[in-house]
C-alpha cells in the first residue's frame, strides 16, 4: 500500500504571487484552536479504512481533485480536516468555494487587501480558475475540491462565458504526463431512503441529500452511526480522454460529458446507500391496481371467469394486501437495534465476505440484485438485511412464506421490508398475474429483493435442487421491460450450529412439521439461553442475466415458453452451484465428518485427528474456503469442536477425559445421535461427494494400480443415481472432475502417478484406508436406496402415492436396520426416502414390461458398491 507524503515546497511562480489572497485556499497549516475544533466537529463522521485504501491505491504522483454534487463549504473543511489527519492528499483549493470562517487571521487580513487592490485595478473580483493559479497550484502539488452543481455554473459558462472548473482541469491533463483523478464523494448523514415527496422539516430545514446548516450540526453533534463518507470509483481523466471518439470533441463537449457522468456516478453510489425513492405502501398498491397491464388482465380474467368485474377488483386489491410489504426506515432501525443484542447474545460473531459484498455493491449501481442464498434457518430473513445494512446498504425486500404472515411477526417482517407468497400458484390465475405485477413494480424501481431458490429451509444441511417458479417470474419481468438487466448474487449462510436443530431431526425421522404460530414464537425464547458459535456470510460474484443471455446466443425476448423453462432452469441450477463454490468447511462440519465415517463406535481423539486431518488436506488441495478458525491452530480448533459435541451429549468421553483431551483420551458415540452429526457433516459434503465417488470407483478396479479411463463408468452411474441429492456442476464433464480428484488425491498422499505408463496410478500403502474414508461419504444415501428399492418389491408399491411411499419406507427401513440389513440410523431419512422414490419412479421402476428388470439392476448394484466399500 502506497503511503502518501507531503511533498516539497516549490518556489511559486512568478505569475502566481497572490496565491495566499485568494479566498478558494485554505493554508495547509491553520491556527492550532480552530485545527482543534474542526477536528472535534467532525470526530462522528466516519471514513473508513476501506474508503482509504482506494485513495493510497492510486499513483502518488498524480493530481488529485475531489468531487463533490453540491459546493459545500461544510464538505471542504471536513475533507481538508480528516484526510490530513489520516494521511492522505487533502484538499486546499476549493474550486467555486470562498472561505472566509476558519481562515487565520493573517491570511484573512491579506484576502481582504488583495481583493480591494485587485478592484480598483481591474474592478473585478480575481478568478483564480481565469488566471491559471489554480492550475499552478494543482501542478505544485496542491489538492483541490470541486463542486459538480452549483447556483450560477450554467450563467458562468454559457452567459459570461468564464471557463469552467472540469474544462480547465480537462486543459490541465492535455499538459501534463501526471494522471489526474477525480474522485467523486459521497457524505451521508441518514441511510434512510429519499421518499416521493417533500415533508415539511425538509422544505424548512433542507433534504437528506442536501442538508441545510440546522439539519448539518444536528447531524454533527448527534453520535449517529449513519453520518459516513464513501468515495466512488476515482476518475483517471488520462484514461478518460484516451476513451475512443473523445478526441473529436470540444473542450466544452468533453467538460459537459464528464459532469454528467460524474453527478450519474455519484447519484448511483447514493443510491446503493439509501436505496430507490420509496413510496408509501398505499402509493404502490395504487399504482399497480391502475396500471395498464393489471386493468387488461382483469377485464379478461372477468369475462373468461364470468365473474363481475367489481368482484374481480376487489379479490386482486385483497390479494395485493396479502403480499406487499410496508417497508419502512423506522422498522429498519428498530430491526438493527434489536439484532445487535440479539445476534450478540446468540453468537460469537457473524464472519462476512468483505471483499464479495464489496464487489456486490458495485455491481448494484448497474441494476436491481436479486440475492439468492441458500436456506439454512429462519434466521436467513434477518441476517443479510443486518449484514446489508452493517456495509451502508439498502436493507432488500424479502420473498418469505405466507406461513410467517402471522401476527404479529407478520407485521413486523413487513416492516423490514418482507412480502408474502403462497406455496403454490396451481389455479390462482389472479393471484399470479398479480404477484407478477407486484415484482415487475419492485424491479422498475430499483429494489433489491431477495429469495431462497431452495424453496424452504435445508432440514438434511446440504443444498436442495432449485425451485425455480419466483427466478421465472423475475426474469420473465426483465424480458418484458421492468429493468434492462438484472445482477443474481449467490449467498451462502453457514452456521456452526442451527437454532432449529431439534426441529428438523424430528422431520427427517418422519416426524410432522410443527406450524408456525404465536406459539413458536413464544417458545423461541428459549433459544436465548444457548451460544450457536459463529454465522458464516459469503458472496459470490453477481451473475449479470445479460451476459448469461449473450453466452447462450439467445433471443431473450423472443424465447418461446420451453425455451424460457429450459433457460430458468440451468440458471438455477447455475445459481446453486455458485453458492457451493463458495461454501465454507466448518471445523464442525469437518469433525463431524470423520467422527461418523470411522464407523466406529469407540475411536480414541488420535484416531479422530488422524481422520480429520486427511479432510482438511482434501480441502486445501480442493482450495475450499475453510472457516477462519481452520486458518491457525487447527487442532485446538477440531478438539474444541469435540468438547462441545460431549457437552451437547453427541459424543460420550471415557472416564479419563477430565477437560483435557489427550492422544489416548476415548469417545464413544451413541447410535441415537448419529443422526444429529449427520445434518454437520452434510454441511460440507458437497467438498467431498466428488472425491467419495471417484474413491469407490478406484476401489471397484480391485486392483492397487488403475488408469483413470476405468473410473467413468462406476463415476456416471453414482452421479446419475445421487442427482436428486446433490446439485452436481452440470457443465464438467465427469473426466474433468475425476481428474480433479485423482490431483487432490495425490496431493493427499492416498495416490501416485505410475512412473513409466501415462495416465496410470498406484495406490500407496496407507491409501485403501484413505478410499474407503472418502466413499464412505455415500454410505447413506446408498442405504437409503436400498431401503427404498426394497419397498418397491411390495405388490402394492404401485398403488400408493409418494407420501405413502416415503411412510413405507421408514417402517421397512426400522425393520432392516434392527436385522442389520442397513447399518447407519442415519440412513432413516423421509427427505433422503422421498428423493430415492421420486428417482426410481423417473426411471421406470413401475414400468409394467422392464420395472422388474430395473429394480433388479439397481439393487444389485447398490448391494455391490456397499460391498466394495468395505474392501
Amino acid at each position: 500500500m502506497l503511503t502518501f507524503r507531503r511533498k516539497r515546497k516549490t518556489k511559486t511562480p512568478v505569475g502566481d504571487a497572490m496565491r495566499v489572497h485568494y479566498s478558494n485556499y485554505i493554508p495547509e497549516r491553520g491556527g492550532a484552536i480552530s485545527d482543534l475544533l474542526r477536528r472535534f466537529m467532525f470526530r462522528n463522521i466516519v471514513l473508513s479504512e476501506t474508503e482509504k485504501e482506494k485513495i493510497t491505491q492510486l499513483d502518488e504522483n498524480g493530481i488529485f481533485v475531489y468531487a463533490s454534487k453540491y459546493r459545500s463549504h461544510f464538505s471542504f473543511l471536513y475533507f481538508h480536516t480528516r484526510l490530513k489527519q489520516m494521511g492522505l492528499p487533502f484538499p486546499t483549493i476549493g474550486f467555486d468555494c470562498t472561505i472566509y470562517a476558519w481562515q487565520p487571521l493573517g491570511h484573512l487580513l491579506g484576502i481582504m487587501g488583495s481583493h480591494i487592490r485587485y478592484f480598483f485595478r481591474h474592478f473585478s473580483v480575481p478568478d483564480p480558475v481565469e488566471s491559471g493559479h489554480f492550475k499552478n497550484q494543482l501542478l505544485n502539488g496542491k489538492t483541490a475540491i470541486l463542486p459538480l452543481i452549483g447556483r450560477d455554473a450554467f450563467y458562468r459558462s454559457f452567459v459570461k462565458s468564464k471557463t469552467d472548473p472540469i474544462a480547465c482541469l480537462l486543459e490541465l491533463q492535455a499538459e501534463t504526463d501526471r494522471p489526474l483523478y477525480i474522485i467523486p464523494e459521497v457524505m451521508i448523514f441518514s441511510m434512510k431512503p429519499k421518499k416521493s415527496g417533500l415533508s415539511f422539516f425538509d422544505i424548512l430545514f433542507g433534504t437528506r441529500e442536501r442538508p441545510g446548516k440546522v439539519r448539518r450540526l444536528a447531524g454533527i453533534f448527534k453520535r449517529n452511526k449513519e453520518s459516513f463518507v464513501e468515495f466512488c470509483d476515482p476518475v483517471c481523466l488520462k484514461t478518460w480522454l484516451a476513451a475512443p471518439g473523445m478526441e473529436e470533441k470540444s473542450i466544452g463537449e468533453q467538460a459537459l460529458l464528464l459532469r454528467r457522468e460524474l453527478i450519474e456516478q455519484l447519484n448511483r453510489h447514493r443510491q446503493t446507500i439509501t436505496g430507490p425513492v420509496l413510496k408509501s405502501r398505499q402509493e404502490i398498491r395504487e399504482s399497480i391496481l391502475t396500471g395498464k397491464s393489471l386493468k387488461n388482465f382483469m377485464i379478461q380474467h372477468a369475462e373468461e371467469s364470468d365473474t363481475p368485474l367489481q368482484e374481480v377488483h376487489k379479490k386482486a386489491d385483497t390479494y395485493l394486501d396479502e403480499i406487499a410489504a410496508n417497508y419502512s426506515s423506522r422498522w429498519i432501525r428498530i430491526f438493527e437495534v434489536f439484532l445487535d443484542r440479539l445476534f450478540k447474545s446468540l453468537f460469537e460473531g457473524i464472519v462476512t465476505d468483505k471483499k464479495g459484498i464489496a464487489r456486490v455493491k458495485i455491481r448494484s449501481k448497474q441494476s436491481p440484485l436479486i440475492l439468492v442464498p441458500c436456506h439454512k434457518s429462519h434466521l436467513d430473513y434477518l441476517i443479510l438485511s443486518y449484514v446489508f445494512k452493517k456495509h451502508n446498504m439498502p436493507c432488500p425486500h424479502i420473498a418469505a412464506g405466507r406461513n410467517l404472515s402471522f401476527w404479529p411477526l407478520g407485521i413486523v417482517l413487513r416492516g423490514g421490508g418482507a412480502f408474502f407468497m403462497r406455496r403454490t400458484f396451481k389455479g390462482a390465475k389472479l393471484y399470479s398475474r398479480v404477484f407478477f405485477e407486484y415484482m415487475s413494480k419492485l424491479l422498475s424501481e430499483g429494489f433489491n429483493v431477495e429469495l431462497f431458490i431452495e424453496g424452504t429451509r435445508s432440514r438434511t444441511g446440504k443444498l436442495l435442487s432449485p425451485k425455480v417458479g419466483l427466478l421465472s417470474m423475475l426474469v420473465d419481468a426483465c424480458r418484458q421491460g421492468a429493468c434492462e438487466d438484472l445482477q443474481f448474487v449467490p449467498v451462502y449462510f453457514g452456521y456452526d450450529r442451527v437454532l432449529e436443530e431439534d426441529a428438523y431431526l424430528h422431520e427427517v425421522e418422519g416426524g410432522d412439521k410443527e406450524s408456525e404460530n404465536l406459539g413458536q414464537l413464544i417458545k423461541a425464547r428459549r433459544f436465548l439461553k444457548r451460544r450457536y458459535g459463529k454465522v458464516y456470510v459469503n458472496f459470490h460474484e453477481p451473475i449479470s442475466l445479460s451476459d448469461v443471455v449473450k453466452e447462450q446466443g439467445l433471443d431473450f425476448k423472443g424465447m418461446d415458453t420451453d425455451q424460457h423453462n429450459t433457460f430458468c432452469n440451468d440458471l438455477g441450477y447455475r445459481i446453486i452451484n455458485s453458492i457451493n463454490d463458495v461454501s465454507i468447511a466448518t471445523p464442525y462440519g469437518v469433525v463431524a465428518s470423520a467422527v461418523l465415517n470411522s464407523m466406529k463406535k469407540r475411536f480414541t481423539f488420535e484416531q479422530a485427528l488422524e481422520d480429520i486431518r486427511l479432510y482438511t488436506d482434501h480441502l486445501d488441495a480442493m482450495d475450499v474456503w475453510v472457516a477462519d478458525s481452520l486458518g491457525e491452530n487447527r487442532e485446538r480448533s477440531f478438539q474444541s469442536v469435540l468438547d462441545s459435541y460431549v457437552r451437547r451429549k453427541f459424543l460420550e468421553c471415557g472416564s479419563d477425559c477430565k477437560g483435557h483431551l489427550d492422544p489416548g483420551t476415548v469417545f464413544n458415540l451413541p447410535e441415537g445421535q448419529r443422526p444429529v452429526l449427520d445434518y454437520y457433516k452434510n454441511n460440507c459434503i458437497i467438498h467431498f461427494i466428488s472425491a467419495a465417488m471417484t474413491a469407490l470407483a478406484i476401489k471397484e478396479v480391485n486392483r492397487f494400480q488403475f488408469q483413470a479411463g476405468e473410473l467413468l463408468e462406476a463415476y456416471d452411474f453414482l452421479a446419475d443415481l445421487f442427482d436428486p441429492e446433490f446439485a452436481f456442476n452440470r457443465t464438467a464433464t465427469s473426466e474433468y472432475m475425476v481428474r480433479k480428484d485423482l490431483k487432490a488425491f495425490i496431493d493427499t498422499h492416498t495416490i501416485v502417478p505410475h512412473e513409466s505408463s501415462p495416465d496410470t496410478y498406484e495406490i500407496t500403502p496407507d491409501g485403501l484406508r484413505k478410499l474407503t474414508l472418502f466413499s464412505r461419504f455415500l454410505r447413506t444415501y446408498l442405504e437409503s436406496y436400498l431401503v427404498a428399492l426394497t419397498a418397491y418389491e411390495s405388490k402394492k408399491a404401485s398403488k400408493l402415492d409418494g407420501k405413502a411411499m416415503v411412510k413405507k419406507c421408514q417402517n421397512l427401513g426400522k425393520k432392516m436396520f434392527k436385522v442389520n440389513e442397513i447399518e447407519l440410523p442415519e440412513a432413516l431419512s423421509d427427505i433422503t426416502f422421498k428423493n430415492a422414490v421420486r428417482h426410481f419412479k423417473d426411471k421406470g421402476i413401475l414400468d409394467e414390461t422392464s420395472g422388474e428388470a430395473t429394480h433388479s439392476f439397481y439393487k444389485n448394484s447398490i448391494r455391490h458398491y456397499l460391498e466394495v466399500m468395505e474392501k
